[in-house]
């Protein structure tokens, strides 16, 4: 007889049920709180140096980019005139590219 009692959930009903639900979630909100004061400048610290190689990959995208369509310009500025193509702008848009690019890769590595 004890032990078909012992299977029988807890009396109370529905209301103790609800407040030790809300006990527990309390409890996990106070507990999450605690973790993120003792972390916080971990994520901050982890965040802004993320942020700041992401910031400088897109520079480097941007100005990758605007060298390329300019040495594009040149190109078929001088090639129309003289005849004499200008690889210098593309050497450096392509470098400034590579660069963002094994930016973003050390990024996203770790």
């Amino acid at each position: 007889m004890d032990e078909r009692h012992s299977k029988h959930r807890k009396k109370g009903g529905l209301k103790a049920t609800f407040e030790e639900f809300i006990a527990k979630l309390v409890s996990y909100a106070e507990v999450m709180v605690i973790y993120l004061q003792k972390n916080i400048q971990f994520y901050v610290q982890k965040f802004v140096r993320k942020s700041v190689w992401v910031f400088t990959a897109l520079t480097l995208i941007f100005l990758g980019l605007m060298y390329t369509s300019y040495g594009i310009f040149l190109s078929i500025q001088k090639f129309i005139s003289a005849g004499d193509p200008i690889l210098a702008s593309f050497g450096t848009g392509i470098g400034f590219l590579l660069f963002a690019i094994l930016f973003l890769s050390f990024v996203f590595r770790k």
